[in-house]
């Protein structure tokens, strides 16, 4: 998996600049004093400058070695771990703030469950979880098989959630908050890009 992931970093068109606007909402809405953030599945560490801005020091994770050598480069001051599988590198209760956006639903679902409990673990009482996973509503995947039919991810793996398997997932939380955002493809309007995103805070 980490094969496709290492060439999709490789291409230029991976490079995003921009943060989601939808996590841009999501962190509006969260207080927490512990200053110490993850991004958790940086892949080109677009979200980083927003949380640096938001006042956050900013430690960086990738399953990616591409991603991690060029997080190196763009943010040579941070600390960048290479993550490509739990058990996961961080110490309990360390950060107010995990970012994991976009990345649980390209692991199998008894991974992305361990990867979420051991970020639980990684943060501290009262802090927060944000991230988004493809809704089972989606086809632009193209999933066969679990696998993407995407041309710059063929073959990657992918699983879509539903809101109770998203529910499921996020459980370990004392508060759960859903959202859910659909879009097409320009000149694609038989296509659909589905995600939920969430806000979840620990106990």
């Amino acid at each position: 998996m980490s094969e496709v992931w290492d060439k999709h970093y490789q291409r230029g068109k991976s490079k995003l600049s921009y943060p989601d606007e939808n996590l841009v909402r999501l962190l509006a809405r969260i207080q927490t004093t512990k200053p110490l953030a993850l991004d958790f599945g940086s892949g080109s560490g677009r979200h980083v400058p927003l949380l640096e801005e938001l006042g956050f020091q900013v430690e960086i994770a990738d399953a990616s070695l591409v991603s991690v050598a060029n997080l190196k480069n763009t943010f040579p001051e941070a600390k960048i771990y290479h993550t490509p599988n739990p058990p996961l590198p961080f110490q309990r209760e360390c950060y107010g703030l995990i970012v994991s956006w976009g990345v649980f639903h390209y692991n199998k679902r008894d991974v992305a469950n361990q990867m979420v409990s051991e970020l639980k673990e990684s943060l501290v009482p009262q802090g927060y979880l944000l991230g988004s996973v493809r809704a089972n509503t989606d086809t632009h995947l193209a999933l066969q098989d679990g696998k993407m039919q995407l041309e710059d991810l063929q073959g990657g793996y992918a699983e879509t959630y539903s809101e109770e398997e998203l529910r499921g997932l996020l459980s370990g939380f004392a508060d759960v908050q859903l959202g859910y955002s659909e879009r097409t493809p320009l000149g694609k309007l038989n296509e659909r890009i589905c995600h939920w995103f969430f806000l979840a805070r620990k106990g």
